[in-house]
């Protein structure tokens, strides 16, 4: 069987067509386009007709890529900033009707339980945790390999933390400290069995493009799947992009220059989560939300 399944997120959309056998997953093609939805909702409560925009021509443009593979059904799933934006429901109707493929926004319960689908169920540990930062909120998972047992939503995510705090270039301190808190506020609702399960686990996978990110400017060689980062060395990087102006955040090895300006935020949540789990590293996985859904169809 061959799924086609489409990410649209706060920050980015994504898609990735895969070959499905006895639940091993094979990629076939994938590919990501920053488009920013979720810019200014805080602020206005809506998505912009420009995210909207640039949304529909990013989903657009995938389509035919994933034609080409003739696709037994192509999937489309929507999270954060369309379940929190006034006219979320209306943007995913007209993106349905614009693009031909129904975009069907889920829960974050839902969200959680198909990313830790996606990034655990090849893996062999009995149990394990994972956190996936988006640019809206971040899922805290934790459960047996594609058994989602414990799940908390927080409202922490990169362009949030981003657009809330970081106003000048490169950010103050005060700007910084101000994040921070926010950070500290929103980690603290994590319930302690949650944390606790957390740190007995020893394994915490980090989710999408943030936790990809950072682990690929830690070692730029090689593929991010599977890659240990430990906290000294993510802590090393979060110091050193933290100073930077975005001109010279964009030229750093292994950052996507669309992310760049983002990535201070992402960054901080992860720093700080691993310090509230008392855990010393994370695994980087990007198959998340997207491998998930190929594998629930």
């Amino acid at each position: 069987m061959i799924v086609g399944a489409i990410d649209v997120g706060s920050n980015s959309v994504k898609f990735l067509v895969a070959s499905v056998n006895r639940g091993r997953v094979t990629p076939l093609a994938q590919r990501s386009a920053i488009t920013r939805l979720s810019g200014g909702l805080d602020r206005t409560g809506s998505i912009s007709p420009a995210a909207q925009d640039r949304t529909i021509r990013a989903i657009r443009g995938f389509l035919p890529l994933i034609a080409g593979f003739k696709p037994d059904r192509t999937v489309a799933v929507a999270t954060e900033a369309l379940r929190v934006a006034r006219n979320g429901r209306l943007f995913a109707k007209r993106c349905s009707r614009e693009t031909g493929v129904p975009v069907r926004i889920i829960s974050s319960r839902e969200e959680a339980r198909i990313s830790f689908l996606g990034a655990t169920a090849a893996r062999r540990e009995p149990r394990l945790a994972a956190i996936d930062i988006g640019g809206g909120s971040t899922e805290v998972i934790y459960g047996k390999p594609g058994k989602l047992e414990i799940d908390v939503s927080v409202p922490l995510g990169a362009v949030r933390l981003t657009e809330k705090h970081l106003h000048t270039d490169p950010p103050t301190l005060a700007e910084r400290l101000m994040m921070l808190k926010e950070v500290h506020d929103g980690l603290s609702a994590l319930p302690q069995g949650l944390i606790r399960a957390a740190n007995r686990s020893g394994t915490v996978l980090g989710i999408g493009g943030t936790c990809v990110t950072l682990a690929r400017m830690v070692r730029p060689n090689g593929k991010p799947d599977g890659r240990r980062v430990s906290l000294a060395e993510l802590e090393s990087v979060l110091e050193k992009i933290a100073d930077l102006p975005l001109a010279n955040r964009k030229r750093v090895p292994g950052i996507d220059p669309e992310r760049a300006d983002i990535l201070i935020g992402g960054a901080r949540i992860l720093v700080e989560a691993l310090r509230v789990f008392e855990v010393d590293a994370f695994i980087a996985t990007p198959q998340g939300l997207r491998w998930g859904v190929v594998l629930d169809q």
